[in-house]
């Protein structure tokens, strides 16, 4: 297993870095430019007011409006495709080995929300919502061919009505969909996605390994490795981006081994895996509130994510006025306090994997501690509690 670990490690570098041979002989496409966003801008009255509507996709200027920029020069997007990679390989071959169909099945299921990601980061032509339809789409294939859906949430009524297979396919379905989708949303700074994502699969791997599934342990330990020969190329000087196919792929995948740890395991409690990835999960909910509330699309972009804020905020206040200016640093600095965020919800899931209701009470902490810092953040009150501390 350990051979299989390096090999998915070593994939993923190696495709990365023939991406990146490939860019700086002169290769254009899957580039991120800078157009759409002007990332020295750190005022939120400034974007509250072009997010308003003053530019969009359909405007006669083409100029499309991309708030969560925040790079100086254009990057490549396809960081995914070596992590797909090498996940894709690495399993189809223990697969043919063992003759164990789930190892051909999973990386089978993510082709179409893996392509169509990876499609957008190429054209950037693919909309939001054609996005989620392949996750949607990859989420059928999962549940069909590897029988995995969740017929329970440990609370009664829920379970009642998961209790017929047709609902429990069907919130399955769209768990995972929207699972695959909240990863995508917190791709935003240099090791964000891809350092959360590892600390959420290191997490489902252990469990896995105590209740004895050493299929979901290899999956995540590839994988978990996988993203790695990502980070290194990407954290902290951002040479590569995860892009739509990288984020949307790992949050697929971390959602289909979660639904089948919890099914197939009935000591793990289904608030294990929410707990784990409750800040994607919720950043993702919380924007939906949001931009609802300032009355747009909950598909628009924009840059008050909570990750955002800590960019333009708090990492300025905390490390100086001299990071205010380096675009890189200041970048690179943001990721941390998300690390520990996802901290902060892994270390009880992991202490409490099989007690529902102490996990359901360390999810209503969690929230109450996304919202209060927040809050604090936009009202500028952190500044005051910092202080108070130091």
């Amino acid at each position: 297993m350990i051979a299989q670990i390096i090999i998915s490690f070593f994939i993923s570098f190696f495709v990365i870095g023939g991406i990146l041979l490939h860019f700086a002989k002169g290769g254009k496409i899957g580039l991120d430019d800078c157009s759409g966003t002007d990332v020295n801008s750190d005022s939120l009255d400034n974007e509250r007011n072009e997010g308003a509507g003053k530019y969009n996709s359909k405007s006669k200027s083409n100029f499309k409006l991309e708030p969560q920029k925040f790079h100086i020069k254009s990057v490549s997007r396809l960081g995914g495709a070596g992590i797909f990679s090498a996940f894709f390989i690495v399993l189809i071959i223990i697969g043919l080995q063992t003759k164990e169909s789930d190892y051909i099945y999973l990386p089978v299921t993510a082709l179409p929300v893996f392509f169509i990601g990876f499609t957008e980061d190429l054209t950037r032509r693919i909309s939001p919502k054609f996005r989620l339809l392949g996750a949607l789409v990859s989420a059928i294939l999962a549940v069909y061919f590897l029988n995995a859906y969740l017929m329970r949430i440990d609370i009664g009524f829920i379970d009642g009505l998961l209790s017929f297979k047709a609902v429990a396919v069907i919130f399955t379905i769209f768990a995972v969909t929207g699972v695959a989708n909240s990863f995508n949303i917190i791709d935003g700074f240099n090791g964000l996605s891809s350092a959360v994502s590892i600390i959420i699969l290191l997490s489902l791997g252990y469990i896995s390994f105590k209740v004895g599934d050493i299929f979901l342990m290899k999956v995540c330990l590839i994988l978990a490795f996988a993203i790695f020969g990502f980070f290194v190329w990407n954290y902290p000087f951002g040479k590569i981006f995860l892009g739509d196919g990288g984020a949307y792929f790992i949050g697929f995948i971390v959602a289909i081994v979660s639904v089948m740890l919890v099914d197939g395991n009935k000591t793990v409690s289904p608030w294990f895996p929410f707990l784990l990835c409750i800040y994607p999960i919720f950043e993702t909910l919380f924007s939906m509130y949001r931009r609802r509330a300032r009355k747009s699309s909950p598909m628009d972009a924009d840059a008050f994510h909570l990750h955002t804020l800590i960019y333009k905020r708090l990492v300025p206040h905390i490390l100086g006025t001299d990071i205010k200016n380096n675009q890189l640093a200041r970048n690179s600095a943001t990721s941390p306090f998300l690390w520990m965020l996802t901290s902060f919800s892994a270390v009880p899931a992991l202490l409490f994997w099989n007690n529902t209701p102490v996990l359901i009470i360390f999810a209503f902490i969690f929230i109450i501690v996304y919202l209060w810092l927040y809050k604090s953040i936009v009202g500028f009150k952190l500044w005051k509690f910092i202080k108070r501390k130091v």
